[in-house]
């Protein structure tokens, strides 16, 4: 599903498989908040066959460095996954764009859930990191989420008070 709408930021960002630092044509968005049923902000990393890289159920909870130009994702053990119908170990995925940098600085660290998804993996931030990749949407791309308005059970009086 590589459609791309005003909530879904395409960036312009490189994907390696590690340790091999293998590169695969993925896609990178910002998806942000309200856009496609999107309740968080949060960044996919579109590939199909990289969701396998999630070893069981829907997600785990990974450790995120910032890198020199971008971010790390460490998976928690070396997994087997076939991507453009090879198969390649990976123990972690380097997406490289300098503006993720914003969200985690170089050097820094954070642990994310970093879910999977029928084309890819999805990664969602602390709060911290997501008022700073909606900062980053703003700021280059002139996008912000959209507040998700939940209309509370009864107000006050309506009850019959």
């Amino acid at each position: 599903m590589n459609e791309e709408f005003h909530g879904k930021i395409l960036l312009d960002a490189q994907t390696f498989l590690m340790p091999e630092g293998r590169k695969i044509d993925a896609s990178v968005y910002i998806h942000l908040k309200g856009y496609a049923r999107a309740r968080v902000s949060h960044l996919d990393v579109e590939k199909i066959g990289l969701g396998k890289v999630i070893h069981r159920g829907r997600g785990n909870f990974l450790e995120v460095r910032g890198i020199e130009k971008g971010l790390e994702i460490v998976m928690r053990e070396s997994r087997m996954v076939e991507i453009d119908g090879v198969k390649r170990i990976v123990s972690s995925l380097m997406i490289a764009n300098s503006s993720l940098n914003e969200v985690v600085e170089k050097e820094k660290s954070t642990r994310a859930w970093v879910g999977r998804k029928y084309d890819g993996i999805y990664i969602g931030f602390r709060k911290g990191e997501i008022q700073k990749l909606e900062k980053v949407a703003l700021e280059k791309f002139g996008v912000k989420p959209l507040e998700m308005l939940e209309k509370p059970p009864f107000t006050v009086g309506e009850r019959g008070h």
